[in-house]
């Protein structure tokens, strides 16, 4: 039982349907969010997953200047180094970002993807199991 209740402490689920957990990463803890325009935003503090995929969907992160957690779409990231992690977004975008609370909600999301600007993720792997090109692909 003990072991249970810690592995509870490294995942916690975030939706009813159990599809997306938030978890620690000794990989990012810590590491400072930087902007596309060179502004620091403040430290990634834990990652959201969606286990059946085996894939990060989001980093939270503590926003200093807004005094508040939000979720980072991990398809706005450009990369990763020992102490930091830069993102294709501008400060201005990540000031749009909704605040996170504790739980995640397909609308949730939506709010999230449509403050930056970009396609939802459930969005292009549909596109992509479909077999049918980006609607920005010149060769659609």
């Amino acid at each position: 039982m003990h072991r249970r209740v810690r592995e509870r402490r490294r995942a916690r689920a975030l939706d009813p349907d159990e599809r997306l957990f938030e978890i620690g990463s000794r990989e990012v803890w810590q590491s400072l969010l930087t902007t596309a325009d060179g502004r620091e935003v403040g430290p990634v503090v834990r990652q959201v997953v969606e286990a059946r995929m085996y894939t990060v969907r989001y980093l939270v992160v503590y926003d200093v200047e807004e005094e508040r957690h939000l979720l980072l779409p991990s398809n706005t990231i450009v990369d990763i180094t020992d102490s930091r992690v830069y993102s294709s977004l501008t400060r201005e975008q990540i000031r749009l970002l909704p605040a996170f609370e504790s739980r995640v909600s397909r609308s949730y999301e939506e709010q999230i993807y449509q403050a930056v600007g970009r396609t939802p993720y459930w969005v292009e792997e549909a596109r992509f199991a479909s077999g049918r090109p980006p609607a920005d692909d010149p060769e659609a």
